[in-house]
């Protein structure tokens, strides 16, 4: 096997996840690195079977509390959310370790490194989204884009198990569960979950009926730099991942109107308690009062004991250079944005220029 093969990154998909995205996605690549994907698959489902085995039944009887789920398109300030409230030693977040790594989900020692799109410091114990570890077990993800991007023209439908088969829908409603069972086990089953992936956004009405009581804080920011920001998101990860050409910003235009018309009208039919919504602006600029308005609404108890954590936080992470970069690149998208994305700007009053 060439070193290439061998050593270039890839997902730890197991045997089931590599075999349904080759059945979509046909396209040739080294046979070498498609024969890693084999081998390596074989034992990531091993070690899922003798977890299952070791596990089962101890995650069937425990019972969860209503999660937290934080929503909206990618790169509108999800992440930055996660890091803030995962700081409350009252919430549970699944592990960057055991999203990348959930057939064997106990996280070991914590490793410093960087996320792929380059502007947060992460470590093996970082809050990450289980997206991941969906598309590491084999239930049906967008994210299987990252590694042939001919998947992001059938976004929508990897989104959302309304629109899946019968036997990829019971796939995904049992991976999902199986993986913030086991968030809660190992982190504590008496805290809330803390769950964050963009994708659920298309996932509102079946996490609420999956997890009822289930909560959800929308995230927004201004067009112009969610649309810059997710084609260096898109970019990075196909640098990394990728085992085919990319596609154009054509795709992600279409997919964010369809990802705010659905998530608009799924949170609609939620009482009021239980959805808010929150500017990536709002959030940057006064990180505490932000936060201390939405344990206000959404009832989640004192907010004052994770306050100055938040201020740490914010002190060693300052966001200042990464908004500098984001601006000058989302001018360079303003005019096409403006004319794809009207609605964007009027709905959460950004101006346009």
């Amino acid at each position: 096997m060439s070193l290439d093969a061998w050593s270039r990154p890839v997902f730890n998909l197991n045997l089931s996840a590599w075999r349904s995205i080759r059945g979509r996605h046909p396209e040739p690549i080294d046979r070498e690195l498609e024969l890693r994907f084999y081998l390596a698959g074989s034992m990531l489902s091993a070690l899922g079977i003798l977890q299952k085995r070791l596990y089962r039944r101890i995650l069937d009887r425990l019972e969860l509390r209503p999660p937290l789920f934080l929503v909206g398109h990618w790169r509108s300030g999800t992440t930055l959310l996660h890091e803030l409230l995962a700081l409350d030693e009252h919430f549970a977040a699944p592990s960057t370790y055991a999203c990348f790594n959930p057939h064997q989900f106990h996280a070991p020692a914590s490793t410093q490194l960087a996320r792929p799109s380059g502007d947060m410091t992460i470590s093996a114990s970082s809050p990450q989204e289980e997206e991941f570890a969906l598309l590491c077990m084999g239930a049906t993800s967008p994210y299987e884009a990252f590694v042939f991007p001919s998947a992001l023209h059938q976004f929508e439908a990897l989104c959302d198990p309304d629109l899946f088969e019968h036997a990829q829908e019971l796939r995904w409603n049992d991976a999902i569960t199986w993986i913030l069972k086991a968030t809660a086990y190992v982190r504590g089953a008496d805290k809330r979950l803390l769950i964050k992936s963009p994708a659920n956004s298309f996932r509102i009405a079946r996490l609420s009926t999956l997890f009822p009581g289930a909560m959800f804080i929308r995230l927004v920011r201004e067009p112009c730099a969610v649309f810059a920001s997710t084609l260096r998101l898109w970019q990075s990860m196909w640098e990394r991942y990728a085992l085919a050409a990319p596609l154009l910003q054509e795709v992600i235009l279409q997919t964010r109107i369809a990802l705010e018309r659905r998530l608009q009208t799924a949170l609609r039919t939620l009482p009021a308690n239980r959805v808010a919504t929150v500017r990536y602006e709002d959030l940057v600029a006064d990180p505490c009062h932000t936060i201390e308005l939405l344990y206000e609404q959404l009832a989640l108890g004192d907010s004052s004991p994770l306050l100055p954590k938040v201020n740490e936080y914010m002190a060693q992470n300052p966001p200042s250079a990464t908004h500098s970069a984001e601006t000058h690149s989302a001018d360079d998208w303003r005019r096409l944005v403006q004319a794809r994305w009207p609605e964007m700007f009027d709905e959460f009053g950004y101006a346009r220029r």
